[in-house]
């Protein structure tokens, strides 16, 4: 509905709107002769920078004009000091406006308001990064305010090239939300497809990233998520220099990508400042730690169940021995043990820290000393499910379907033996190169496998090579492009 040019309905339909809102500010005043109405949102503006920059040079204003729109102009241009302005036509915009820590004001007999960006409520400072945590890296993440994280990534980018185009989602209660990208990196078709699908679900409102994430992707019925989500400014500038998409959103302090590599869950950039042998070892340790995560308990559970003459012997006693006074096969073991892992961890995540830690001593007498002094989880078992637990943590972003992966190969070895594990295990290979996002496999560039995509995935080759490649996350080998061009 479009602001109303008499006074009397205007601020009547606010007091309606913002009826029963205690932290709705309104003053009446008198510009020049002209009645106005001054509006703010308590505890999102800065109250002095609103003293200084709005209230006080308006109320000083003097003279005479012939209309309200040449007062409204004369204020915009002359009087206001507010670097961040704007004029609003509609109730919704200046609502929007004013819960985005905006002032408004409104002149009697003209249906525009002006809004000023004075900002003020309490915010998180750019601590360092709890989730990506890096030994040589920069120490500083996302917050929860849009206009901070965009500043932060404009700090990593110094160019007119990188576009921040803002949007708004939400039916019920618009949330800002900013697209971010290269015009001269990322392809026109993609940005505007990736805008398309955020702005066309009628969600009520964004919560959080999870939700916007969800209408990026290309693939569903997989373990594997070709979004990624990142709370570092200094990788979401690298990922946007390579051709990416990321999307911003008020709130929450990670930033949501696509396209995302299979290979992505592998790198960081403690790898690019460590010399090219040990980022090298690093990476194929967590290879080596994904395989582990994964299928380490499957083949236990196969090999102890199905094909005991692959174990040697001494191994074989000690495995026997343990097995002979627990009351559950294997599978039954393997399955119970690593969902009380899961339930103690997600108990200790959500705990307060206060007696977060209580868990974990808790955890360490059930698991580590009465269930296996009862006789209930065979020691071999319980070396396995710590291997298994500790090597999840090296791929973290790839915990989540690691930890249901996990159990469903678990089932299917202890059921069909080593032969249904290694068919399972083919399957979820295909499963991981048949996805895609945007015409970019999600195995890139990697398949095909070429001495070339080796350079920087699976190991990492020295700066003197890198610094000639232009990375564009379109012309990797794998990519449909790619492939139409051969």
């Amino acid at each position: 509905m479009k602001i109303f040019d008499t006074y009397d309905f205007t601020r009547d339909s606010l007091k309606s709107d913002f009826k029963d809102c205690s932290d709705f500010l309104m003053r009446e005043i008198v510009i020049c002769g002209t009645k106005a109405l001054l509006m703010a949102m308590d505890g999102l503006v800065d109250t002095v920078v609103l003293s200084h920059t709005v209230s006080e040079p308006v109320l000083a204003c003097k003279g005479k004009y012939d209309s309200a729109e040449k007062l409204f102009l004369h204020l915009k241009t002359e009087v206001v000091c507010a670097a961040e302005m704007n004029e609003v036509c509609t109730f919704e915009e200046l609502q929007f406006f004013l819960m985005s820590g905006f002032a408004a004001l409104y002149l009697d007999g003209f249906a525009k308001a002006l809004v000023f960006g004075v900002q003020g409520w309490n915010r998180r400072s750019t601590d360092e990064p709890t989730n990506e945590a890096m030994v040589k890296g920069a120490k500083e993440c996302f917050v929860e305010v849009l206009n901070d994280n965009k500043a932060l990534l404009r700090k990593r980018l110094k160019t007119p090239h990188l576009k921040l185009k803002q949007l708004k989602i939400g039916t019920a209660a618009e949330v800002p939300v900013a697209l971010a990208y290269i015009d001269d990196r990322a392809d026109p078709d993609d940005v505007a497809e990736i805008e398309r699908r955020i702005t066309a679900p009628r969600l009520e409102t964004v919560a959080d990233f999870g939700e916007i994430a969800a209408f990026m992707t290309d693939s569903s019925g997989t373990f594997f998520s070709t979004v990624g989500n990142t709370e570092r400014p200094d990788v979401l500038a690298s990922k946007l220099l390579e051709g990416r998409v990321a999307v911003l959103v008020e709130g929450t302090p990670f930033a949501v990508y696509t396209p995302y590599l299979f290979s992505d869950n592998f790198s960081s950039l403690d790898d690019y400042n460590n010399p090219p042998f040990y980022a090298s070892f690093i990476r194929l340790l967590k290879y080596f730690a994904f395989g582990i995560s994964t299928f380490l308990p499957a083949l236990y559970v196969a090999i102890g169940s199905f094909h005991q003459e692959m174990i040697p012997t001494p191994l074989l006693y000690l495995v026997a021995s343990s097995e002979e006074s627990t009351p559950f096969p294997l599978l039954v073991e393997a399955i119970i043990i690593h969902i009380l892992y899961e339930i103690m961890r997600e108990a200790g995540l959500r705990l307060p820290n206060t007696i977060g830690h209580a868990v974990s001593i808790i955890g360490a007498i059930v698991i580590g000393e009465a269930m296996v002094t009862a006789g209930i989880i065979g020691e071999p078992m319980l070396v396995v499910v710590a291997l298994t637990a500790i090597a999840s943590y090296v791929v973290y972003p790839l915990y989540e379907s690691v930890a249901v992966m996990r159990l469903a190969f678990i089932v299917i070895a202890g059921l069909t033996g080593i032969y249904g594990l290694v068919l399972s295990a083919a399957a979820l290979f295909v499963n991981i190169c048949s996805l895609s996002s945007f015409g970019v496999l999600y195995s890139a560039p990697v398949t095909p496998l070429t001495p070339s995509s080796v350079g920087d995935t699976v190991v990492r080759k020295g700066w003197r090579s890198l610094a000639r490649r232009q990375v564009r996350i379109k012309n990797l080998e794998g990519t449909f492009d790619e492939q139409s061009k051969g």
